[in-house]
């Protein structure tokens, strides 16, 4: 971090950015610390943050056959398994989205058609819309039709998420195509599947990567449809409530999970950070 005191102006400037980035990071380096902390530690008052860490949270995470000598008694997690639900969804749900949705946000984008605006912001309405509108309804109907606690159903109604925010992104990104490029390749006697294929979606490639990113961590990230459509099926989520059971406080072992549920997306962003960030510009400027 490069500091400017030029000014007193600049000094207030950087001594803010420092204190908002110690805000933000203070609960990440306090979870971290409590996962290779025993409970006896975690409960003192005042905080220790000197202490002997323990791997044993983690351990109990992925031990699916222990059942004991533990400082927490009898318990058997097997964490693994909402993990794998979470990135069958997660992963699902996003190529899904991206099968149904860059063709409708490219019909929206360049094709007149009636109360086109109005159909737009419709589909919108689903990002914005609570949760529970959706889920409760589903919830019955899932039981009835054999949906409940399926990948399927969970894929599905991970939609809610995921659709409207790729259909409304590929718009965007569809937009700020040149149209004379199309027509181009149209006036040479290409089809307009040939088009779309070999001509704008690779230009929409960096848009699609970065879309792609944030909606898969909208998934994963989402609580109410997992808990209440899911239950051998649950993401890693709704597992993760699942440790805070009524007289029995495992919080150590609950912040070893939240410190596992976070290193996917983490990993993610490094990875494709150069696309998230292209993809999240893609389209701002005309």
């Amino acid at each position: 971090m490069r500091f400017n005191r030029s000014t007193p102006a600049s000094l207030f400037l950087n001594l803010l950015i420092v204190a908002c980035t110690l805000i933000l990071t203070f609960p990440l380096v306090w979870i971290v610390m409590m996962s290779v902390k025993q409970q006896a530690e975690v409960m003192t008052w005042p905080p220790r943050f000197i202490f002997t860490p323990t791997f044993e949270n983690f351990r109990v995470l992925f031990d699916a056959a222990h059942a004991g000598a533990t400082s927490y008694g009898t318990i058997k997690v097997d964490f693994l398994t909402p993990i794998t639900n979470s990135v069958v969804i997660s992963l699902c749900a996003v190529l899904v989205s991206l099968v149904a949705g860059v063709p409708a946000g490219y019909v929206l984008a360049r094709r007149d058609i009636p109360m086109k605006e109005d159909i737009a912001f419709f589909i919108l309405g689903f990002r914005f819309a609570p949760a529970l509108l959706v889920v409760i309804p589903l919830f019955s109907v899932f039981q009835t039709i054999g949906l409940y606690d399926t990948y399927c159903g969970m894929i599905w109604v991970y939609q809610v998420v995921t659709l409207p925010m790729i259909i409304w992104l590929s718009r965007s990104y569809i937009e700020d195509i040149p149209k004379d490029v199309e027509e181009a390749a149209a006036m040479d006697g290409a089809k307009p599947f040939r088009v779309v294929w070999h001509i704008v979606l690779p230009l929409l490639k960096p848009g699609l990567i970065g879309a792609s990113l944030l909606i898969f961590l909208l998934a994963w990230h989402n609580f109410a449809l997992g808990l209440i459509l899911s239950s051998t099926k649950a993401p890693v989520t709704v597992a993760l409530l699942k440790l805070l059971n009524p007289g029995v406080q495992f919080y150590p072992v609950m912040a070893a999970g939240l410190v596992v549920t976070m290193i996917v997306p983490v990993v993610l962003i490094i990875l494709g950070q150069r696309h998230l960030e292209r993809g999240l510009t893609f389209g701002a400027v005309k």
